[in-house]
């Protein structure tokens, strides 16, 4: 219960944290089996100090925890949130699609420089079931942990000796990984009486998921998310062109009508962010000292004028292109027209501040 989550382990935990220099201010939120703590340091904190200051606290209140807590300490960096996530989707089942994204898209992502943490995500896993029927359990006087540490036990691969070859020493192994179910209902689990007990004898084996947590779709059908996180301090723009390549590289390995789309792509906000800051930029250096041509063009239209521009660069400009009028009123230009509009009809007889030049300074 939450109360019993506050009092055993969400307590030791903030009391703990609190004994650590620099710290503000300490948030929690328990909830049935699990908790959240949060805590907020001074901006001057260096803050991978903190990281480890709060580790030995929490190793130093380990005690007083409980045994089977799973605990995590995490420093949260905008590197924790992804730049790109892409949806994975094909005509294989969600499983087979989910172990191609794990040990086939991840670890060539993985490769790319500047790129962070990789999370795969999918509906389904793939995952083999022991279903043990309890009547023949208890004939055999076996429960169910002895089956599971005896099917443990046999799973592995271990190094059995070395020997030399060609002025080389070679490690030998022993391999005792399942290749099929079929292998795993004939792996004994005890013998008695001179009779071994197998898991076919107590069970069926079959393959199965996890139960299902989470669905992720995409185009209408089951696919397979795939995030993507930037380190600290690395070039997000960057970080993309080495996804690109590398998506360009998979295109050419993954099985034919696997597909991968790119349904968030935070770079493209970063570069239409730069776009607009230069596009700014530009129009405040070219507006300025340029007036229009016209003969109803007067120095106040102009500076009226001038003073709209400046105001619409508070908005941030959008893809398509939006008509604005002139400052005298003639036809319409998209916005990203108007300084070059205004510079080309410049009028050389306005002064630098938009007042009329007098006769002396034109050479009578």
């Amino acid at each position: 219960p939450p109360q019993w989550m506050t009092l055993t382990v969400t307590r030791p935990i903030e009391t703990g944290v609190m004994e650590v220099p620099g710290i503000r201010r300490v948030r929690s939120r328990s909830i049935r089996g699990g908790a959240e703590i949060s805590a907020q340091f001074d901006p001057s904190t260096e803050m991978v100090v903190a990281l480890q200051q709060v580790q030995n606290r929490l190793a130093e209140a380990r005690g007083e925890l409980p045994a089977d807590l799973d605990l995590t300490v995490e420093r949260l960096t905008p590197a924790v949130f992804p730049i790109l996530i892409l949806s994975m989707t094909g005509s294989l089942p969600t499983p087979d699609l989910n172990d191609f994204a794990t040990y086939v898209v991840k670890p060539e992502l993985a490769r790319v420089p500047g790129a962070g943490r990789i999370e795969v995500l999918s509906s389904d896993s793939r995952e083999i079931e022991v279903a043990l029927d309890p009547t023949r359990l208890s004939a055999a006087g076996l429960s169910v942990v002895d089956v599971a540490e005896a099917l443990k036990a046999q799973n592995q691969l271990l190094p059995v000796g070395r020997f030399p070859q060609s002025g080389q020493q070679h490690l030998s192994l022993a391999s005792g990984l399942w290749q099929s179910p079929e292998q795993i209902a004939d792996a004994p689990v005890v013998v008695k009486n001179g009779a071994t007990i197998r898991v076919s004898d107590i069970g069926r084996v079959t393959p199965g998921s996890p139960d299902r947590t989470l669905l992720i779709t995409g185009n209408g059908r089951d696919a397979i998310s795939i995030s993507i996180s930037q380190q600290i301090e690395a070039n997000i723009l960057l970080v993309k062109q080495g996804v690109d390549a590398a998506l360009a590289t998979l295109a050419t390995s993954l099985p034919s009508g696997i597909r991968l789309t790119k349904v968030y792509d935070l770079a493209e906000f970063v570069s239409a962010a730069i776009a607009s800051v230069r596009a700014a930029i530009l129009i405040g250096r070219v507006l300025p000292p340029h007036f229009h041509r016209h003969p109803r063009c007067t120095p106040d239209r102009h500076r009226r004028a001038h003073r709209t521009a400046l105001r619409r660069l508070r908005y941030e400009w959008s893809d398509r292109p939006r008509t604005r009028r002139t400052c005298c009123g003639s036809r319409p230009l998209p916005r990203h027209l108007l300084a070059r509009h205004l510079s080309r009809h410049c009028d050389r007889r306005l002064g630098h501040w938009g007042h009329p030049v007098g006769a002396a300074d034109r050479g009578g």
